[in-house]
């Protein structure tokens, strides 16, 4: 039984190793401006206008506490989430072997280490959505508490980043296949309704109107920016005046640029929240009058995740450094150190390194393990072509697991960039979930092959038993009994 687990044994002594070297190693949490926003909703609790409040409520508890505790805690939950992984794949058939490199890359990916070790959402979203999805698929038999706490998770992970909402849509569409009972999508849908509306009113109470956050528009309005030919385009004259023409060209692979720099005619003609209307109406319009650009755009840089390496400007690939292990803390394009700030909201001053042997040697090891974007591509095809080959009676099930899973992957990918920008950062949940699913599609595609031999097997026989003996009848033994058809070819 021992050696059964000592595949994963291996991937979880590694994952611990790496999270001691990786702590030990930078002793203050990272930084990166968004954790300022994070850190001030949760002192003042309420709501921001630009992320959602989940992440900043569980912040709470380590606001008077040195920010390093909260590198050290996500850090602790990436070790569970991949124990959890591993338990859940165990239960859905898949081999202990298989389910320990499923895990593997969520464990040493040097990109997951260092998200970890940020004031970020990014691991508690993760956490979040892994647990709810491993709640809802579990189960040959979905319980309605199961239901219901994977809607709450799922929920909370939706008010902790919004790019898990179409998620919640994805976990509907699978519990229909699955065909469960009106009390169970009843128990899922429940919570997700009270923690979506619950938000909504909060907000509303603080902000005075019904949403998740007031910076979407701008979002989206800094996304279509790189295709937002104006000339080509019937614009208003107040949408005119948000052109850009003389845009530097790097922004069109950053295009937050057209969000946070003084040089943005959004940043200059609507500062606060209240322009976002405007904005998103902009964005609308350009999307409604292009949309074979914008569509072209999203899939090119989509397909950037699924390459060894895209093609980034010098911009965008100092970006992409921020998210490695970083030879000196707070020097260009790497992360900074979250040292406590002086006055709430403040940027953290800047804490150096000076000379550190293991801050180089974990630079060295992210230049060279992380997950590759092929890797994601296998996951895909490999998922398709497990869910397009049904064995004869073969069960739909297994299939619905492996789509659920590489599809929540690829969609916070695509969605991510839809809506926002190609950014490593963004692809850590897809890290976890499209191996996930990759395991489930070849342990059904194995299962699927193992069934077709044994029916052979079984019809061969059979044939081969008429042939000798003078049977009764079409599907009858010997002694006049139906002769039982193996269990694994029945359906689901």
């Amino acid at each position: 039984m021992r050696s059964r687990h000592l595949p994963f044994s291996v991937v979880l002594a590694a994952a611990v190793t790496l999270r001691v070297w990786f702590a030990a190693t930078y002793p203050y949490a990272f930084f990166f401006p968004d954790s300022r926003s994070y850190i001030e909703s949760s002192l003042l609790g309420e709501p921001g206008v630009i992320r959602p409040f989940g992440y900043s409520w569980l912040l709470k508890p380590f606001l008077r506490m040195p920010y390093e505790r909260i590198a050290l805690a996500q850090h602790m939950l990436g070790v569970l989430i991949l124990a959890a992984a591993y338990a859940f794949l165990l239960r859905r058939g898949c081999r202990p072997w298989l389910a320990a490199l499923a895990v593997l890359p969520v464990a040493v990916d040097a990109r997951v280490l260092t998200v970890e070790h940020y004031v970020l959402a990014e691991t508690a979203y993760l956490a979040a959505t892994a647990g709810g999805l491993f709640l809802l698929a579990g189960r040959d038999r979905l319980g309605w508490f199961a239901a219901a706490g994977g809607g709450a998770l799922l929920g909370f992970a939706a008010v902790t980043r919004t790019v898990g909402l179409p998620i919640l849509a994805l976990a509907a569409a699978y519990l229909l296949v699955r065909r469960v009972s009106l009390l169970r999508l009843g128990a899922f849908a429940l919570p997700v309704l009270a923690i979506l509306g619950g938000y909504l009113l909060w907000y509303h109470q603080h902000r005075g109107v019904y949403a998740f956050g007031q910076y979407q528009g701008r979002f989206l309005y800094a996304r279509v920016m790189p295709i937002a030919d104006c000339d080509r385009l019937r614009l208003t004259v107040s949408q005119r005046a948000l052109c850009m023409p003389e845009a530097p060209r790097s922004w069109d692979q950053r295009p937050d640029n057209y969000i946070w720099s003084a040089a943005s005619p959004a940043r200059r003609l609507y500062p606060s929240e209240t322009g976002d209307p405007v904005l998103g109406d902009f964005a609308d319009t350009v999307i409604k009058q292009r949309p074979l650009s914008y569509v072209g755009m999203v899939a090119e840089q989509s397909w950037w995740h699924l390459t060894w390496r895209p093609p980034l400007n010098d911009d965008a690939d100092c970006l992409a450094r921020v998210w490695l292990p970083p030879v000196t803390v707070g020097s260009d394009c790497v992360a900074r150190y979250y040292t406590p700030a002086d006055r709430l909201g403040a940027m953290p001053a800047p804490h150096f390194l000076v000379d550190n042997p293991d801050a180089r040697r974990l630079h060295a090891y992210g230049r060279v393990v992380t997950t590759p974007g092929p890797l994601y591509a296998v996951g895909i095809l490999v998922t398709l072509f497990a869910a397009g080959w049904r064995v004869r009676r073969r069960s739909w099930r297994s299939a619905a697991d492996a789509l659920l899973f590489t599809g929540a992957g690829v969609g916070l990918l695509v969605v991510s960039v839809a809506t926002s920008l190609f950014d490593y950062r963004y692809a850590v949940p897809a890290v976890l979930l499209i191996p996930i699913g990759l395991a489930l599609a070849v342990t059904r595609i194995v299962s699927a092959a193992s069934t077709a031999r044994r029916l052979d097997a079984f019809i061969g026989g059979g044939r081969a038993a008429r042939g000798s003996t003078r049977a009764p009848g079409n599907g009858q033994d010997g002694g006049g009994r139906t002769a039982p058809v193996p269990s694994e070819v029945r359906p689901w």
